[in-house]
């Protein structure tokens, strides 16, 4: 069996050493004697040499699904550097999830969903509220993430609902 294998969607590790790492850092999806890790969270590990793979190929593979891979991995790499775990949504949905500081996946709830958005974003009002529907139904804050690749930084607008009833 081999100890890397790389799916569609992710990356799955099989290396008990490797997965106790990534575990300690609040990465990947344990499920038995394996980890799934996305190409957007391998990415960030590769470049920080914990996977030994080669950081522009594994977003290429993220690419094929997601056009806006490398704004998502600037944002996780911008959160994760100053000590926030961010992991992709794993129920399909384009969405960051941000865990509050110090605390990792498991032990607590996801804080935030993050929507990242290119710079060249523009939305209604209207336009928003889908956006806003999915954080109120899953009860969490929303903020937006608009990533100008150049600079690589993320400028982050947090958004809410207001009911005055």
């Amino acid at each position: 069996m081999q100890e890397l294998e790389f799916t569609e969607d992710y990356l799955i590790i099989r290396q008990k050493p490797l997965i106790l790492k990534l575990r300690s850092l609040g990465a990947g999806v344990e499920e038995g004697d394996e980890t799934r890790i996305t190409y957007l969270e391998a990415a960030y590990f590769a470049e920080r040499k914990v996977l030994d793979l080669d950081k522009e190929d594994l977003l290429s593979r993220a690419l094929v699904k997601d056009g806006l891979a490398r704004e998502k991995y600037h944002c996780i790499r911008y959160l994760r550097e100053r000590g926030y775990i961010v992991r992709p949504s794993l129920d399909g949905t384009g969405y960051l999830r941000l865990h509050r500081k110090g605390l990792r996946p498991g032990e607590d709830k996801t804080y935030y969903l993050i929507e990242v958005v290119p710079t060249s974003w523009q939305i209604s009002p209207g336009g928003l509220m889908p956006s806003l529907e999915t954080a109120g139904r899953l009860r969490k804050e929303l903020a937006i993430a608009v990533v100008d690749l150049a600079q690589e930084r993320p400028l982050f607008i947090k958004f809410g609902r207001m009911n005055f009833d």
